[in-house]
């Protein structure tokens, strides 16, 4: 970016529909902006391109924004060709993604609220919204079945509150008011997508066992895989390295965050047990297989990942097609999906989705109660 110093501050919108813009924080220097949402802090590279127009790139999702540095502010394009996805970036100096007044009139959000997307259609479906307050400054997530929406932060005012995140594929900012003890609002996605949500505080609200969801097919108990590594050679279920081991099977993509946020964890976890053998098996939407094995050896470069990336599918990551693939599965609904496999290759639990770092002490129950699971395969 043109005549910027180190730590400039820049307050960045992606457009969300015609009247609503997604905003996010970021600081910048020659070769790097550090997005921040709350504790988290995301690297984008930038590289100058033909003429006076730059790029800013994710080091693990395929998707780039094109802009151009006008001084005062930036303007470009947020785009991800293999979902035909784009969307008007713009980004202005300044700290505050969203305007307060000097109010000190505010309500509390603080603590866990039951959320229902989409309450009056079909597509309704429960989630979980966490916050923490202080003053008029919030930040938190939101917890689905099929994982959490990230590291959010916003601000309070009044009856209203307004939270946000971009981590250079995912944008998400849930905006609400609060009647009584009822809130409604809207999430606004960043690809023209606006999610009407109501809301009520409910301390005791769970959202359904992740281990509860996904099934076997009758008559199987081992899962059977058979695809080509990002190397090119057939990894099966079947192979010797396998014998007498655990085995972790993940079902996944290099596109979803979740997934990230799981592999990481997994990454991590295997390094603490001799006897876990890991194996990721990759869902892409990517259009073509090269550019598929390119996102997968982003993420594995980026993760120093040391164990199989397994392409089981490019053009569509859509799950029914997934399925079609996987003998085994009776359903898939999320990803990431995780297979639990013991040392005589009986699959022994599938959790589905992946509810991260994001959730704080969700995440540290699930660490705890995953980690005994493993603890007690290992002894039998």
């Amino acid at each position: 970016m043109n005549n910027t110093t180190v730590d400039d501050k820049y307050v960045g919108f992606l457009k969300a529909n015609d009247s609503i813009n997604i905003p996010f924080n970021f600081s910048l220097n020659d070769s790097l902006i550090h997005i921040t949402n709350a504790t988290e802090k995301v690297a984008l590279q930038i590289n100058s391109v033909a003429g006076d127009s730059s790029k800013l790139s994710s080091f693990i999702f395929e998707d780039f924004i094109m802009y151009k540095d006008y001084s005062d502010s930036i303007k470009g394009v947020y785009y991800n060709e293999s979902l035909n996805r784009r969307a008007s970036f713009s980004a202005f100096l300044g700290k505050d993604r969203f305007v307060i007044d000097n109010d000190d009139i505010y309500d509390n959000f603080s603590g866990n609220w039951h959320i229902v997307f989409n309450p009056d259609e079909k597509n309704i479906f429960d989630s979980q919204m966490m916050i923490n307050q202080k003053s008029q400054n919030i930040n938190g997530t939101v917890r689905t079945e099929t994982g959490d929406y990230g590291y959010m932060e916003g601000v309070v005012r009044g009856n209203r509150f307004s939270m946000s995140n971009f981590n250079g594929y995912r944008a998400y900012m849930m905006d609400g008011y609060l009647n009584k003890d009822t809130l409604r609002g809207y999430l606004y996605t960043g690809n023209y997508n606006a999610v009407p949500f109501k809301g009520f505080k409910d301390a005791g609200f769970e959202l359904p066992d992740p281990y509860g969801l996904t099934k076997m097919k009758d008559g199987y108990n081992e899962f059977k895989f058979s695809f080509e590594n990002i190397e090119g050679q057939i990894v099966s279920n079947s192979d010797k390295k396998f014998d007498k081991k655990i085995m972790l099977i993940q079902l996944m993509g290099s596109w979803c965050p979740n997934c990230l946020d799981e592999s990481r964890y997994l990454s991590k976890l295997v390094e603490k047990f001799d006897d876990i053998m890991l194996v990721s098996i990759a869902f892409e939407f990517a259009k073509n297989k090269e550019q598929a094995l390119n996102n997968l050896k982003k993420l594995k470069n980026r993760l120093n990942i040391n164990y199989d990336l397994l392409l089981a599918q490019y053009g569509s990551s859509d799950k029914s097609i997934a399925l079609e693939k996987l003998e085994s599965l009776d359903t898939l609904i999320s990803y990431p999906t995780l297979i639990v496999v013991d040392k005589n290759k009986k699959v022994r639990r599938i959790h589905t989705g992946f509810n991260g770092p994001a959730t704080g002490i969700k995440y540290e129950e699930f660490k705890k109660d995953f980690e005994e699971l493993i603890v007690s395969l290992s002894i039998n």
